[in-house]
């Protein structure tokens, strides 16, 4: 749950997620943010690999048709979802996601070259080692990674207003997955984490994660409907 901390935390420390009364995950699995959120969620994702914690209402949909009505949750959620789609329909999910949003939008995703190089320096250390793959880096490696050029454009072609935050570093995140993949270390900060509620909002913004070459960027958006109401 490291790697969660650290992405959800860096969501939870922004201004606008305190203003999300009722939330949409896109992209969530069987916990995604209820890991580090009280309220309860409404969990988009094409296949959930378990069974959904309480606190998750799932719905099996697609990320580029959401079979919801639009401005029906004051905030969604989509944090390292978008580089599993295929490059020509990731435009559309942030037109969807927006469409079904009142409030702000949270997209975060691993993208730019980077990026790229930690995963694919990461694929090699799996082969070397001849142990499998995990499903989210394959993904990864055969779709390849937004850039985040072409994410600014998708969200500019939508009229909505957004602020770009820079996240976890790529060093760190190589680090990181390397910990994780460590069974006692996973074990130990699954257990820190549930000690420290509020570990997660701490972890997303530590200045340890800063840096120049980034793994993840993190968009708030606010659909253009909304910043017209505001003007």
């Amino acid at each position: 749950m490291l790697d969660q901390a650290i992405r959800f935390g860096a969501i939870l420390a922004q201004p606008e997620f305190e203003a999300a009364g009722r939330l949409l995950e896109v992209g969530s699995g069987f916990r995604g943010i209820t890991a580090f959120v009280r309220q309860p969620v409404v969990g988009v994702d094409v296949n959930f690999s378990e069974t959904p914690t309480a606190t998750l209402t799932a719905l099996r949909a697609s990320a580029t048709e959401l079979p919801l009505k639009d401005r029906s949750f004051d905030g969604v959620v989509c944090s390292d979802m978008l580089e599993h789609l295929p490059e020509g329909t990731r435009a559309a999910a942030i037109r969807e996601m927006l469409r079904v949003t009142r409030g702000a939008l949270f997209l975060a995703c691993p993208c730019g070259r980077s990026a790229r190089r930690v995963d694919a320096l990461l694929g090699r250390l799996y082969r070397a080692l001849r142990v499998p793959l995990p499903a989210w880096l394959q993904e990864h490696l055969a779709l390849g990674l937004p850039e985040p050029a072409a994410i600014r454009r998708a969200l500019n072609e939508t009229g909505a207003r957004w602020r770009e935050i820079p996240g976890e570093n790529a060093l760190m995140h190589f680090l990181v997955v390397l910990l994780i993949s460590t069974r006692i270390f996973n074990r130990f900060w699954n257990c820190w984490l549930y000690r420290n509620p509020g570990a997660a909002r701490r972890l997303g913004t530590s200045s340890l994660l800063s840096g120049r070459r980034l793994y993840r960027r993190l968009w708030v958006v606010q659909p253009a409907e909304f910043v017209q109401k505001r003007l």
